[in-house]
């Protein structure tokens, strides 16, 4: 069974998850909205670091996703996350030959602004999507991200729960579309609230018992992952972060490493190093800053956890950023 949460739990939920939106650079683009007409089938390229969505307003398609044996329908009302960037089909009948996106983009004449107008001549029957990603900075990891499936499918008649994000996404499109001032900061914040609670959706839904949305469901353990992600520069061992979630030492270990497949303490060093990583991308702080700023109180210390994680030292890191940073591209 899935473990219902309590509107205090489900504001601890958003709270610990915009830190690590943050942190993950998370950002949405919005690539379209398209009129397909019959015939049509385009392959979507495989893209680093996004989770892609497609959401159907109008008609149907089939989504063929690479490494997948079967390709799937999607009908009005539909949404489809692809959270690891995986090529994939899209088509108005299974098993179509594709062109590719650019090939598309070439033939429909389109250069990313307007309606995307593929295939013969309008009909009252074309396929109409928004289609858009989720990107995050590749520099960052986390598990919020490494645990989440190939794909996602969420239709707007599977409960009340979903039936805002309809309206959420058509309003994402609208401002896209308007192009007014502010519209990227609405599309910014309005997208964050889109995936995340997409994916808890998805969670209630399949009850699932691992990953980091798994922990965050979880009563005790989400009071412990709060505190860390609000103070992780404090000094947290296993007994403080099991006292913070009401439970045994041994219990909170165990339930821990259930969700996430790593102990308390690898994850509290992982959260440290990757904001210590984004300090030496984008502050002018010292190593020495930097490393009482996540929580160490000694440069050899930090600088060991940070070789052993990043595989550079602190010093090293930085010089290598800088150096990509003023290296043309």
């Amino acid at each position: 069974m899935g473990v219902s949460i309590t509107f205090k739990n489900k504001q601890v939920f958003m709270d610990t998850l915009s830190k690590i939106l943050d942190l993950l650079h998370f950002n949405s683009t919005f690539y379209f909205a398209t009129n397909f007409n019959a015939p049509w089938s385009i392959e979507v390229p495989t893209y680093s670091n996004v989770a892609r969505f497609h959401y159907i307003t109008q008609g149907h398609c089939w989504v063929t996703i690479a490494g997948t044996e079967e390709p799937q329908k999607l009908s009005v009302g539909d949404l489809i996350i692809i959270p690891h960037g995986i090529s994939h089909i899209l088509s108005d009948l299974p098993n179509s030959p594709p062109i590719t996106l650019d090939q598309a983009f070439t033939k429909a004449n389109y250069h990313g602004e307007g309606i995307f107008h593929f295939g013969k001549d309008a009909t009252n029957h074309d396929t109409q999507l928004v289609c858009g990603h989720f990107a995050f900075d590749e520099q960052y990891q986390h598990p919020l991200v490494d645990f989440l499936p190939q794909h996602i499918v969420l239709n707007e008649n599977d409960g009340t729960g979903f039936s805002w994000l309809k309206d959420s996404l058509r309003f994402m499109a609208h401002v896209a579309k308007a192009n007014q001032v502010g519209s990227l900061a609405t599309i910014k914040r309005l997208s964050e609230i889109i995936f995340i609670q997409a994916i808890r959706f998805w969670h209630e839904t399949e009850h699932s018992q691992q990953g980091f949305i798994a922990a965050l469901h979880d009563p005790q353990l989400s009071k412990g992952l709060k505190a860390f992600h609000s103070d992780f520069s404090s000094d947290w061992s296993v007994e403080k972060l099991a006292e913070a979630s009401c439970m045994s030492r041994s219990l909170f270990s165990d339930r821990f490493k259930q969700y996430l497949q790593l102990s308390p303490m690898q994850y509290v060093t992982h959260w440290r190093m990757q904001n210590a990583q984004q300090l030496l991308n984008e502050s002018k702080l010292s190593i020495e800053q930097i490393s009482t700023n996540v929580g160490y109180e000694s440069i050899a210390s930090f600088s060991k956890a940070f070789k052993r994680t990043v595989g550079k030292n602190p010093g090293e890191y930085r010089r290598h950023v800088q150096t990509q940073c003023l290296t043309p591209h």
